[in-house]
């Protein structure tokens, strides 16, 4: 048992530092990588216990400070390694998965705020105008990007206006976006989990297909939408964070309708996955599916009918 245990450390350890290496070495490219960083120590949690999990955090987090320093063996932990090893540890506790993707959301958000709160106070400078510097700085890039490209005259202009109305939503609603990346982030880790168990080890709670928020959780939304028409310039900001927060959720929910339908239907496993891909990237598809959910708390769309002679 020893010798499986290291055998997941040392594995765990190499695949995880060559799924960094690739996403620093892609550029854009590299998002897919970035995006499953955390899967081999979370895997090896969910197998091997949090001990080994653990272990493949801090072996990473070491050989990254002696590649490059302590700021990319921090970014790591706050980005990868505190999800890795919590998720599968609440998961092997028998917590169900969404109470176990909540807290582990929760403990992400609050070492992520605490360390971005610091660092403001080290630089004397509101955590507000560091975020702004950061989105000015990613639209100077991207304009730039623009230009190398051969992109002038008026096509140049209207991608320039698109740009500054993306940074002002970004600056708007940045502290709900980012809970909502952090979220997504452990969703996808959790569904990786998922499908890589293969009976192995099981996760606890009910199929995503049974999934479905509290009735009342439609008062925030309620309240969202209210705010964004009715409200001032600060209730209307408060307001989009709250729709941020709030419609992924939904998503969700919509999400949950969609694979019930597949598994009423027995739908094949190649048209599952095609499905959740149109979903993600086919537009007004995401919209629908939020619909769905939304809707979903007046007409329960999983509702068995009874057929009517």
């Amino acid at each position: 048992m020893t010798g499986e245990r290291t055998t997941y450390l040392l594995a765990g350890s190499l695949v995880t530092l060559a799924l960094q290496l690739a996403a620093g070495l892609l550029g854009p490219l590299g998002l897919m990588f970035n995006l499953v960083v955390a899967v081999p120590a979370a895997y090896a949690g969910m197998r091997q216990g949090a001990a080994v999990a653990a272990g493949i955090v801090a072996l990473t987090s070491a050989v990254l400070v002696l590649v490059g320093g302590p700021g990319g063996a921090f970014a790591y932990l706050l980005q990868f390694g505190l999800a890795s090893w919590l998720l599968p540890f609440l998961l092997r506790r028998g917590w169900s998965w969404g109470k176990a993707l909540v807290t582990s959301l929760l403990a992400v958000c609050g070492a992520s705020g605490a360390t971005l709160v610091g660092y403001s106070l080290l630089q004397g400078t509101a955590v507000g105008l560091l975020v702004a510097g950061y989105v000015q700085g990613e639209i100077d890039r991207a304009l730039g990007i623009y230009t190398e490209a051969g992109i002038s005259g008026e096509q140049l202009a209207e991608l320039e206006v698109l740009t500054r109305q993306m940074a002002d939503f970004l600056l708007q609603a940045w502290p709900a976006l980012a809970v909502v990346a952090i979220g997504a982030l452990l969703l996808l880790l959790l569904l990786l989990l998922w499908a890589f168990s293969s009976g192995r080890y099981e996760i606890p709670g009910p199929a995503l297909r049974q999934w479905k928020v509290p009735e009342n959780f439609i008062w925030p939304l309620i309240a969202g939408g209210a705010g964004i028409v009715l409200g001032g310039d600060w209730v209307q900001r408060i307001a989009l964070n709250l729709l941020v927060l709030v419609l992924p959720i939904y998503f969700l929910q919509g999400l949950a309708i969609v694979q019930h339908y597949f598994w009423k239907r027995n739908t094949s496993p190649f048209l599952r996955r095609l499905g959740y891909v149109l979903i993600a990237v086919l537009n007004p598809l995401p919209l629908i599916v939020t619909g769905l959910g939304v809707f979903d708390m007046w007409i329960d769309f999983r509702k068995p009918r009874i057929k009517k002679s």
